[in-house]
């Protein structure tokens, strides 16, 4: 009796956690009458701290989309001090590396002047390619160039992101 209620209590533990790492959170415009969905890690702090005031600066790696219409991708920061990406006519590009599952790879973003996010480009293959990092594997590591700290990166997690994803985001494009 006590190997059955320990295997039930196991087997709830794993069902509560299927999408422990990610988050899920919506918005609706009730103007228009669209329903937003985000997919998102929790907040993560940089592998070293910062020397700025903002040393309490966390980042989240989140998915929006439209249901049945587009998604996008993008990096969130608490307080963002960015630097080394060519400036352009009111955003800045970076080329951001990206490890994960021990190989790197190298994805452009965007940033407006004064914005706490990066975006993914969604009219390229770098929302594509970081999706379909975020499907493959449960962590993925993202640095970035700090203004006066260098290059620090941020460690997300993304368990559980392909079953939200197929769930609110299935026909997106």
């Amino acid at each position: 009796m006590k190997k059955l209620l320990g295997i039930v209590v196991l087997g709830l533990l794993l069902n509560s956690n299927t999408f422990a790492d990610m988050t899920y959170s919506t918005s609706k415009d009730e103007f228009k009458g669209i329903t937003y969905h985000y997919i998102m890690t929790d907040l993560v702090n940089p592998n070293k701290p910062l020397s700025f005031p903002y040393d309490d600066t966390q980042s989240s790696l989140v998915v929006g989309c439209v249901e049945n219409d587009y998604y996008y991708a993008y990096v969130y920061f608490t307080s963002a001090n960015l630097t080394g990406g060519k400036i352009n006519d009111g955003y800045e590009l970076f080329t951001l590396e990206v490890k994960a599952g021990g190989s790197f790879r190298n994805i452009f973003a965007t940033q407006d002047f004064g914005s706490k996010t990066l975006h993914f480009n969604m009219t390229s293959s770098d929302k594509k390619e970081i999706t379909s990092l975020m499907r493959s594997y449960d962590e993925i590591l993202i640095q970035f160039n700090h203004y006066q700290d260098g290059k620090r990166f941020y460690k997300y997690d993304t368990k559980g992101f392909t079953e939200l994803f197929d769930q609110y985001c299935k026909n997106t494009k």
